[in-house]
């Protein structure tokens, strides 16, 4: 789509100035076709805007729903059991594929062999999505919420789709770099949700090595 957008553009400027040589004292080519190339780039930016925009539109979408139908209830919930303030650390994974079972399984086991006690627990809620969230306690009375957002894992039957429709032997490459830029993208909706909603007090975001983003 960009390559089009690009291509129409600059065929038409093409068209002008093959024009301007052929007529040159017709009329004031030279002004026309430079107004006419900023109007360009100025109209291939903003369509290239709305195409990535588009682009990462689902993880948007999946940030949103994760943070309306999810976080914010749970917290709400949790809030109103503990006596004083909670934490709540959210998975952030480097690729999609660090969210199968398998790898979750794993993680569990380094967070423990970090010195940590986990136990899984059932949330209650009245409204949202059903979810299950890791407690996660270093010390006695020191608890902390954990979650693996699973969710994701929804958006590889899209990268599949957008990258096997220009299948080439990069694909497997391409459909990385996808996963990241989407993991990416719903990362910072979610932190601009959480800012919106007065939670980044309550709320930080971990990675593999649970180092604080």
């Amino acid at each position: 789509m960009k390559n089009v957008i690009a291509n129409v553009s600059t065929a038409i400027t093409l068209a002008l100035m093959i024009l301007w040589i052929k007529y040159p004292n017709r009329i004031e080519w030279e002004a026309i076709i430079g107004i006419l190339l900023v109007i360009k780039e100025v109209t291939i930016r903003w369509q290239i805007g709305k195409i990535e925009s588009l682009e990462f539109s689902p993880a948007i979408s999946l940030a949103h729903g994760y943070v309306n139908n999810f976080l914010e209830p749970a917290i709400n919930e949790l809030l109103m059991k503990a006596s004083n303030n909670i934490n709540f650390s959210i998975y952030i994974p480097h690729d999609l594929e660090e969210l199968s079972d398998q790898q979750i399984d794993r993680m569990k086991l380094q967070i423990e062999a970090n010195g940590y006690r986990l136990k899984e627990i059932k949330l209650k809620k009245k409204t949202g999505r059903p979810h299950d969230l890791l407690l996660v306690e270093k010390q006695e009375g020191t608890l902390s919420y954990f979650d693996f957002p699973r969710t994701l894992l929804s958006l590889q039957s899209y990268i599949d789709y957008k990258v096997d429709s220009t299948k080439n032997e990069f694909s497997e490459e391409k459909k990385i770099a996808m996963g990241a830029k989407l993991v990416d993208a719903f990362h910072n909706e979610v932190d601009r949700l959480i800012k919106k909603k007065n939670l980044e007090g309550i709320v930080t975001f971990v990675s593999k090595d649970l180092e604080l983003y």
